[in-house]
């Protein structure tokens, strides 16, 4: 609808226009033509009077109107002579209009605009057919597990997951072998293993860790030979047996040492018995139901 009343309007406007240019080429034209005021053409001798050097800033130009075309390649890309031309056509006195591109007069103009959109009625309007809507084709679906990966070339092979090696006694150059650089040992220096892999590494750490062994055996034998000269603990072995009398026995030989137990035995007198009733009250009975028997 935007189209057809587009074209309507214009078909209108265009009607009532006299001229060789439209409308907006012709004020596009206009305006070049005052700034070629500021350049100044040079004929050059030809037979024909068509050849120019047209001087102004920032550089000259040249400019040939028979064969329509200008150093500044503006003519030859809007079809619009550029201000160069149009300062050389002013001094042949010949019009710029004449010398425009046929795309860019009104008769290019007025064949755009000659057709016009033929109307359509309202959907309901339209007429049915059995064939208006699109069918989607019948399509059966193959046996299996549907494919995810995509179609191999005839020039490639299938790697099954796994990287490409070259082979050296065939050859073929379907296979690539990955290429990978040099490896250094940050321990060693020397190319071609890593750290995990160095041999010095582990004899190193093997010979560190047996001297950490033996200087732990070394400690456990001095230790050893301390206590056996000292005798060992003279209290480690003593074993007190109170008695009832305040004494007490010491089990293993030694000194004994008397430990006096009258404190306790006069403590322990003095206690009273007292005993508790736990049983659980009945509804007849009163709620203070321990009874403390002395």
């Amino acid at each position: 609808m935007f189209v057809m009343r587009t074209i309507a309007r214009n078909k209108v406007k265009l009607s009532n226009h006299v001229g060789k240019l439209p409308p907006v080429i012709k004020s596009r034209l206009e305006k070049v033509r005052k700034e070629s005021k500021n350049w100044h053409p040079i004929w050059t001798g030809d037979d024909g009077y068509e050849k120019f050097e047209v001087h102004g800033y920032p550089t000259n130009h040249v400019v040939d109107l028979g064969k329509n075309l200008c150093t500044c390649q503006f003519w030859m890309l809007t079809g619009i002579p550029c201000v160069h031309a149009c300062a050389a056509l002013s001094r042949v006195n010949k019009p710029p209009e004449n010398f425009c591109h046929p795309l860019v007069t009104m008769e290019s103009y007025k064949a755009t605009y000659n057709h016009h959109i033929n109307p359509i009625p309202g959907q309901p309007l339209w007429e049915v057919s059995e064939f208006n809507k699109p069918r989607a084709p019948k399509v059966k679906r193959p046996p299996g597990k549907l494919q995810m990966k995509r179609r191999m070339d005839s020039d490639e092979k299938h790697g099954g997951g796994k990287r490409l090696r070259v082979d050296t006694k065939n050859n073929d150059n379907t296979h690539l072998k990955r290429q990978l650089g040099k490896f250094t040992c940050s321990y060693c220096g020397d190319k071609g293993h890593t750290k995990r892999g160095c041999k010095k590494k582990r004899l190193a750490d093997a010979a560190a860790a047996a001297a950490a062994a033996a200087a732990v055996a070394e400690a456990e034998a001095a230790t050893k030979n301390k206590e056996g000269e000292g005798g060992g603990d003279p209290t480690a072995d003593q074993t007190c047996v109170a008695t009832s009398d305040g004494t007490n026995q010491q089990g293993e030989g030694g000194n004994v040492q008397p430990i006096d137990l009258a404190p306790i035995v006069t403590a322990a007198s003095d206690v009273q018995q007292v005993e508790l009733d736990l049983s659980q009250p009945t509804c007849f009975e009163q709620e203070d139901s321990q009874q403390v028997k002395m």
